[in-house]
């Protein structure tokens, strides 16, 4: 009876043991794909507010320079010391505005464009409230993306005008492409605008996790965390993958997020050690186990009546 009890507790053993070797590689690689996730799109964050934040403290300071009021000095002009923050702030195109929604380069009397057709120049001149715009086609050439943020001169923008300064997505884009898993980042409705996959760029997230086995909410749920949560995560399944996204809104009311994605599939490299060892000891345990079962099994059949 005795010899019988250890065996049972050794079948007990070896079974405990396989689901050891089986959960806590599952878990631990469930755990490092949300850090890896959550560490990326943290990094991209910090990156991405601080130089929408460091843009609209600029355009804030400009914005109060007399000079910049309308009467005070030649567009032009206006233009021309623009210029000196550019070269001193390393920026590409920091331009004054008139009222009318004139654009004006230091080398041109008169303006070079006109953005009053533009939806956030118009929102500027009724609200005041700094404008900051989701990616768009701005260059002559056709394939230059640029964001756009917009401050109010003296806090009266119908009367006094406005300045601008473009954030070129490929500083963007070199910042998400430098993080260790696929980030991205969502514009105001979700869509993704900037990344080192072309073929995501316009889509949204809803179209991404549309059809998918989400895990622990609906595609609803999900998409209004995005919306109104500081930061989080959400499980589902690629495929037969489970995948997890992790997403941070860099607020500022810029409306935009960065999301992180990391699979099983892409950590595995990282952990295969340790995944080869769980492997074998779950082998190694059943194997155990299945002899365990088949020695009791000849023992009972030696047994005469049995």
């Amino acid at each position: 009876m005795k010899r019988t009890g250890r065996k049972k507790i050794s079948r007990i053993c070896c079974l405990a043991a396989s689901a050891f070797f089986i959960i806590v590689p599952c878990t631990g690689v469930a755990g490092y794909c949300s850090m890896a996730a959550r560490t990326s799109c943290l990094s991209a964050h910090g990156q991405i507010r601080n130089n929408l934040e460091s843009t609209l403290k600029l355009l804030e300071m400009i914005s109060g320079e007399p000079w910049m009021m309308p009467e005070d000095i030649p567009y032009q002009e206006k233009a021309g010391r623009l210029d000196q923050y550019n070269e001193i702030w390393g920026y590409q195109m920091i331009r004054a505005v008139d009222t009318y929604g004139g654009v004006y380069r230091a080398d041109k009397e008169e303006a070079v464009s006109n953005l009053n057709s533009r939806e956030y120049i118009q929102t500027l001149w009724v609200t005041n409230e700094p404008q900051i715009t989701d990616v768009f086609l701005a260059g002559a050439d056709g394939t230059t993306l640029n964001y756009t943020v917009a401050f109010a001169v003296g806090g009266d923008a119908k009367n006094n005008g406005a300045v601008f300064a473009a954030i070129y997505d490929s500083d963007v884009r070199a910042v998400l492409a430098s993080q260790p898993v696929h980030t991205v980042l969502l514009g105001k409705n979700q869509q993704c605008m900037s990344g080192n996959d072309e073929s995501l760029l316009g889509t949204t997230l809803e179209s991404r996790l549309k059809g998918k086995k989400i895990l622990g909410e609906s595609l609803e749920e999900a998409l209004l965390r995005v919306k109104n949560e500081e930061s989080g995560t959400i499980w589902y399944f690629e495929g037969i993958v489970p995948t997890c996204y992790a997403f941070q809104n860099i607020g500022l009311d810029s409306g935009w997020t960065v999301l992180s994605s990391a699979s099983y599939t892409d950590v595995a490299g990282e952990l295969m050690p340790a995944i080869v060892f769980s492997g074998i000891g779950a082998i190694l345990s059943l194997t155990a186990f299945i002899l365990l079962c088949r020695q009791d099994d000849q023992e009972d059949s030696e047994i005469p009546g049995k």
